[in-house]
């Protein structure tokens, strides 16, 4: 269930950054929601969601961005952010989404630093706050739905979680 998930949230991503302009105010980070909602199902091994999570950021870097690195790193980074939070709050709808948020707010931060670095963009704080608030609301909406997907699937294969 996990990897098909992951699959569909790049496919989907994909096809929604295409359709929707690179300007719009719905920038999509679908996959990294994924991680984020996903967690609690990888069944507490955590070495095994940070290399899949940077297998992800890979696929991301060659698929969707052509930024080599920045994205394996970003989802390296995140995947431990993630970790820490689950650590410290329960998995539900509320809880899984503030997750997501500042998953999505940490992850914008560290590409954004990862591209000045490399010289690729000029640092502007309106630009990285922009990009914060362009992600937010489309992948918050797509984290509730993976959710209460992901919950449904659990329950009708009975698939266990790790709390």
């Amino acid at each position: 269930m996990i990897y098909i998930i992951l699959i569909f949230s790049f496919l989907f991503e994909a096809a929604f950054t295409n359709i929707v302009n690179n300007y719009s105010f719905l920038t999509p980070l679908f996959l990294i929601t994924s991680l984020s909602i996903l967690y609690p199902y990888f069944k507490n091994n955590k070495f095994n969601f940070v290399i899949v999570s940077i297998i992800c950021g890979l696929f991301y870097d060659v698929g969707l961005t052509n930024s080599p690195f920045i994205n394996t790193i970003s989802f390296g980074i995140c995947s431990g952010l993630i970790i820490l939070g689950y650590n410290y709050m329960n998995y539900n709808i509320v809880n899984s989404n503030f997750i997501n948020i500042i998953v999505i707010c940490i992850y914008r931060i560290v590409s954004y630093l990862l591209l000045c670095i490399i010289d690729f963009v000029k640092f502007n704080e309106m630009s990285l706050l922009e990009g914060i608030y362009n992600s937010l609301l489309v992948n918050v909406v797509y984290g509730i739905i993976i959710f209460i997907i992901v919950s449904l699937i659990a329950k009708i294969f009975n698939i266990k979680r790790v709390e």
